[in-house]
């Protein structure tokens, strides 16, 4: 749940990865993990569906990026694929503390991006990666969310600011 109020972004439960896909036909499906390591999606106990369904996830095996995973209430390849491209989340409060100088993505929505001249880009709605590295989702005031690198491009944090200084590449912004 991802609630916006005045520009305060409130979360009470951390997507953890999506379910990309069924695989084979006993009830199995591969994971696209956001943790690091990939592994560490087990750490936290049983995780919920968007649909609310609480699954118990176990590790089958790994293909290339993604996670064989099975749950005991996913039975067969039909249910499997019921449960493809949703997101697997666990409450914020099972979350370990971040360590010093640490921050979870999560903890920098609503936080403005400003580039190397202090300009203001827009707010963080989210942050995506479809393999190529980390990507944020910004909100410019009064236009569509922008996608930027954010791997590699990020320059400064200023946590009491609420604010990001990254590299923005030529031709990334119009």
């Amino acid at each position: 749940l991802l609630l916006m109020t005045d520009n305060l972004f409130l979360t009470d439960s951390v997507v953890l990865g999506v379910i990309v896909s069924a695989h084979g036909l006993k009830g199995q499906f591969k994971v696209k993990s956001f943790t690091d390591p990939p592994e560490n999606l087990f750490a936290y106990g049983n995780v919920k569906l968007e649909s609310g369904e609480e699954l118990s996830l176990r590790l089958v095996s790994k293909h290339r990026e993604l996670l064989i995973c099975a749950a005991k209430e996913i039975d067969d390849r039909t249910a499997a694929e019921s449960i493809q491209k949703q997101e697997l989340r666990i409450e914020r409060e099972a979350l370990p503390l971040p360590k010093k100088n640490e921050i979870y993505q999560i903890d920098y929505l609503g936080f403005m991006i400003v580039d190397l001249d202090k300009k203001p880009i827009g707010f963080i709605v989210g942050f995506h990666n479809f393999g190529a590295g980390d990507i944020v989702e910004v909100k410019p005031e009064g236009s569509e969310t922008i996608f930027l690198p954010f791997t590699g491009f990020l320059k400064q944090v200023h946590i009491t600011e609420k604010q990001l200084v990254m590299n923005i590449p030529d031709g990334f912004i119009h």
